[in-house]
């Protein structure tokens, strides 16, 4: 089992997503974030599932809202370093 680790980026682009659910209906957000962690915890068991987007990061993509988590394996960790909209630019920089 590998070990995970959401960074700061990621956790506040987790948090303004689910501020913008929220607002557009009540407990959506929950809704959303409950999918992400869940996904995230599938990390746990299966990184090497996900597809490369370039040399080093993979993706997962959310099944029930536009977003993917961008993250990479390191030894035993799994290092989330963002959680994007799928129409968002994928070059935009996170903290890695």
């Amino acid at each position: 089992m590998f070990r995970i680790e959401i960074r700061e980026t990621a956790q506040n682009m987790l948090e303004d997503a689910w501020w913008w659910y929220e607002q557009q209906l009540p407990g959506l957000g929950n809704r959303f974030e409950n999918e992400v962690y869940a996904t995230i915890e599938k990390l746990k068991f299966t990184p090497f599932h996900y597809s490369f987007i370039n040399d080093n990061y993979r993706q997962v993509l959310l099944k029930h809202f536009p977003y993917k988590i961008i993250f990479e394996i390191f030894e035993r960790d799994v290092i989330v370093f963002a959680i994007y909209h799928t129409n968002q630019d994928q070059e935009k920089s996170f903290d890695r």
